[in-house]
């Protein structure tokens, strides 16, 4: 990207699609969180696509992926201190949204 490019050009580029900030919001909730639950709290989401969303975030150090190599599998995910830097964040726009809309 390049150096002066707006700060939010690049935060959408990453959090601007249908699911990222609700994923975010979700996970703020709970310290450690699995997949089917985190599919279940992010109502409508697809398993591929929840898959997809988790692998930017953690590809961008928001979230990061815990497996504990046990059978059956067990993986749990949480923010990392960058992405509960968002936290704030995603209070503030939840009020406004629900203010607003």
């Amino acid at each position: 990207m390049v150096e002066n490019e707006c700060g939010i050009s690049k935060i959408m580029a990453i959090l601007g699609g249908k699911w990222q900030l609700n994923i975010l919001w979700q996970m703020s909730k709970q310290p450690d969180i699995r997949f089917n639950q985190l599919k279940r709290e992010v109502r409508g989401i697809t398993n591929v696509m929840l898959t997809r969303c988790l692998v930017t975030l953690v590809a961008y150090d928001l979230v990061k992926r815990t497996d504990f190599n046990t059978i059956p599998p067990h993986v749990v995910y949480r923010l990392t201190d960058k992405g509960r830097e968002l936290v704030p964040f995603l209070n503030e726009l939840n009020n406004w949204g629900k203010q607003n809309f």
